[in-house]
């Protein structure tokens, strides 16, 4: 009780003050139309700004939440997409060959320092998920299902010494071999292109579809530079369309072909 009449007299101007400035805005809101606007004009614009500002945190603190949602939202996209290829003409709708389905997955750990970097993902086994699936994001391919696990999976990314992909020039079909040469997560290169292939700095790197892991067109990554070496082969490095360092959510793309594709390429080679 002291300490309320303590504070009670510390602050008594400050108190009468607010009272009386209280009072005052009434009577002008009760009284004059044009001061009533004004007053609820600028509540309209503090409230405003206190929710935009209470919002704008509360979506941040959601925003791992949304970018899961977003990824589900994706593969249910790619999915649906997958499912018009067999159903519908789709001469206008980008669809890639095949039947392919994508499992969402977040990355639980991954290294993009090292020469032989790996990434691990929180699905397996129990989510259909086994060795050399292709693995990609919504910026491009990301590398390669090696070993998984009942609820884990470890991939084989681009940024490995041991990664291998026949990839091509979207331009002209031109097929070489993507690798890294462990310099920066950011590029890779590409080899076997022949020097009559007419490149630019810019032309688009994608898949070539020469495996069963892999659909044909994915987006690899652009041209950065290249020359030509010896041997009538061009030297080029590619950027990747996918940012390491910024990686958190990939698709696993499950092709239902590929056994089929393997047994016959194996009696075709005996």
């Amino acid at each position: 009780m002291k300490g309320l009449l303590w504070l009670l007299r510390k602050y008594y101007n400050v108190l009468i003050f607010i009272f009386l400035e209280t009072i005052a805005i009434i009577l002008l809101n009760n009284n004059s139309a044009y001061q009533r606007s004004i007053l609820v004009n600028a509540h309209r614009e503090v409230s405003g700004t206190l929710y935009s500002l209470i919002e704008g945190g509360r979506e941040y603190l959601y925003l791992k939440k949304n970018n899961e949602m977003l990824v589900r939202e994706n593969t249910l996209l790619r999915n649906q997409l997958e499912s018009l290829a067999d159903t519908a003409d789709t001469s206008q709708i980008n669809v890639y060959d095949g039947d392919y389905f994508y499992t969402p997955a977040r990355i639980v750990h991954a290294t993009f320092m090292k020469q032989r970097n790996y990434i691990t993902i929180d699905k397996g086994h129990n989510h259909g998920i086994s060795g050399d699936m292709a693995v990609i994001s919504d910026k491009g391919i990301v590398g390669i299902v090696l070993e998984s696990s009942s609820n884990f999976s470890t991939i084989i990314p681009v940024i490995n010494r041991d990664f291998r992909l026949s990839v091509k020039t979207k331009k002209e079909n031109f097929s070489g071999i993507l690798h890294w040469n462990g310099n920066s997560h950011r590029t890779a290169n590409l080899t076997e292109i022949p020097y009559h292939a007419e490149l630019e700095t810019g032309d688009t790197i994608v898949t070539s579809g020469y495996s069963a892991i892999f659909p044909e067109g994915l987006f690899v990554g652009t041209i950065e530079n290249f020359q030509l070496e010896e041997g009538n082969f061009y030297q080029i490095n590619v950027l990747l369309g996918t940012n390491y360092q910024q990686l958190f959510h990939v698709n696993v793309i499950t092709n239902y072909l590929r056994k089929e594709q393997l047994e016959l390429e194996e009696e075709t080679d005996q």
